[in-house]
């Protein structure tokens, strides 16, 4: 009963602080995300939006980030040791590329749910300006024995979220309000952790769809209250009856949580779409005000010089009878109020494009715009995008790297269980760490300027080694190709280790020699062939080879000799 009371208290304690966000979560809901749980019984409600432009520029905007940070099909990050001497052993390369590619086979198995999760996490951060993962060890099989992924992927909605940091600024404190019903309660926590007058509902179907609240606390102040002896205790209980479903812990926090733009001494941010939510208030006036104006100038009112005793019919080819004077002139005229709806329409297409501003939606098209660019063009505009989009994704790398690591950790655990099998590791790497090295598209743009800098020095020295072509053993042109291949993000299975490459140039060295050798060799051989004649006539004509070799030529034989 204590540790419920101190758990239901710790997660009210939280709540308060966190109202003041709550706020604008709903009012950014209500325009954005009129289908996500925020709302809760106004679910659905579309009534305050007028364009539906705010939920495109949302939609790329998750989706970028998607392409940029974790695109699915590619390897976005590798392994590789903390230690300097060690990163350029084949060996731990070897090992560290084999170790990345179980841990994406892992993360993307049909039911961890891993992409469809990051997708909706991704979706909260550009509404919400937080996103929360939860990534959890499975250890169980499936309803009919199958086995089930070694990790499981859960985006927690911010709204269930209550949280604390670190004196750093680290979330280190998780509290979750949930609901789930009696049927579920029972698969996830069993019959014997039920209350008594839960149990007693359970041969009632009508009841087993009943919803109750939950809270999961995930809190290092909770160690001395519970039975774990494990780093960062868990328990469940039900909230409004102060009953403990479960207690148990976990060995590495499982929860990544990062916001878009950091409140100061806040466990929450800003995002994308709560700094456009003035704009997208005044879209949405604009709107309305412009369909009235459009609707006014293609159907006016009309004023009358007298109570017309019937409706007017304005239909194609209909007749109004008696609504034309004597004289011509028409007893019934369109009131025209002078409204420019194409004005309202440039002013909408303007302020859309502030909307879309926020969403970055402007900084996406640097690639695009000009698709003839050179390749130092290409680099220069890469690296003026992550100039401007890359400060406020270095957060979200910071998050995926505590979910490598604690993927990587789960594994070793397993393997070391039995549970699934992995390449050993090497004895170089025995009782040392690991560090994350990301290669997705966003690292590479980062990077972008390293290539800039080496390809205009190897420019600036081409155009120099015209007067001076010595000037080229300035480089070292191996390390620069390594360097590129590695900025650019190459595969480094795809290159040959640098001893091999060493011993393939020796090779090729004594090869040349030795083909050389044989050319001198047999040039030899072909002009002693061709001399053998005139030796042979030389003794015939008792003249001495050597002597002519010398060149001596016998007292009264230079007649003979030029003959």
């Amino acid at each position: 009963m204590e540790l419920a009371e101190k758990v239901i208290n710790r997660q009210s304690a939280l709540q308060q602080e966190r109202q003041k966000f709550e706020v604008i979560w709903k009012e950014t809901a209500e325009r954005l995300d009129p289908f996500g749980s925020i709302l809760e019984g106004k679910m659905g409600d579309m009534s305050k939006m007028y364009s539906s432009r705010p939920l495109q520029d949302l939609a790329r905007f998750a989706a970028a980030i998607e392409s940029l940070l974790i695109p699915r099909g590619s390897i976005w990050h590798g392994l590789m040791p903390m230690d300097d001497e060690l990163k350029e052993n084949d060996e731990v390369q070897a090992w560290a590329e084999a170790r990345t590619k179980k841990l994406f086979s892992v993360r993307y198995m049909a039911q961890s749910g891993f992409v469809a999760n990051t997708q909706r996490m991704f979706r909260s951060l550009g509404c919400y300006g937080n996103q929360v993962l939860m990534t959890e060890e499975v250890l169980s099989r499936g309803p009919g024995g199958e086995d089930l992924p070694p990790i499981r992927y859960r985006m927690i909605p911010i709204i269930e979220c209550f949280l604390a940091t670190t004196a750093w600024g680290q979330v280190d404190t998780f509290y979750r309000v949930y609901k789930l019903t009696l049927r579920q309660i029972i698969q996830d926590f069993g019959v014997e952790n039920l209350p008594e007058f839960l149990r007693m509902r359970m041969d009632r179907p009508d009841q087993l769809e009943e919803k109750f609240e939950l809270i999961h606390a995930i809190d290092p102040a909770l160690a001395s209250d519970t039975i774990t002896q494990l780093p960062w205790p868990s328990v469940h209980v039900l909230k409004g009856h102060n009953h403990v479903l479960r207690q148990s812990g976990y060995y590495e926090f499982p929860i990544h949580a990062s916001s878009f733009v950091e409140s100061d001494g806040q466990a929450y941010g800003w995002g994308p779409g709560m700094m456009a939510l003035p704009d997208i208030k005044q879209l949405n006036i604009m709107n309305k005000t412009t369909i009235a104006a459009a609707e006014q100038a293609v159907s006016p009112a009309f004023a009358t010089v007298q109570k017309l005793k019937r409706r007017l019919n304005l239909s194609a080819n209909a007749i109004n009878p008696d609504l034309v004077t004597d004289d011509g002139r028409l007893k019934i005229q369109p009131i025209i109020t002078g409204a420019r709806p194409d004005i309202g329409e440039q002013l909408i297409a303007k302020k859309q494009m502030d909307i879309s501003a926020n969403f970055y939606g402007d900084l996406w098209q640097i690639l695009v715009n000009k698709p003839d660019m050179t390749a130092y063009e290409a680099a220069l505009r890469a690296q003026e995008k992550n100039e401007l989009i890359g400060p406020p994704f270095a957060k979200q790398e910071e998050m995926l790297a505590s979910i490598v690591m604690r993927e990587n950790a789960i594994l070793e655990r397993q393997a070391a269980d039995g549970i699934i099998d992995l390449p050993p590791r090497p004895e170089a790497l025995q009782g040392r760490k690991l560090s994350l090295k990301f290669s997705s598209p966003m690292a590479k743009l980062r990077r972008a300027a390293e290539d800039v800098g080496i390809q205009r020095t190897l420019e600036t020295a081409a155009q120099q080694a015209q007067f001076d072509p010595t000037i080229m053993d300035n480089f070292d042109h191996d390390k620069i190709i390594r360097a590129r291949a590695d900025i650019n993000g190459m595969p480094a299975d795809l290159m040959r280790p640098a001893e091999e490459v060493q011993a393939s140039r020796q090779a090729k060295i004594e090869a040349e020699q030795q083909q050389a050798l044989a050319a001198q060799q047999a040039q030899e051989i072909d002009t002693a062939g061709k001399a053998l004649p005139i030796m042979e006539a030389l003794g015939a004509a008792g003249i001495d080879p050597n002597q002519i070799a010398g060149g001596e030529i016998p007292e009264g034989r230079e007649e003979q000799f030029n003959a």
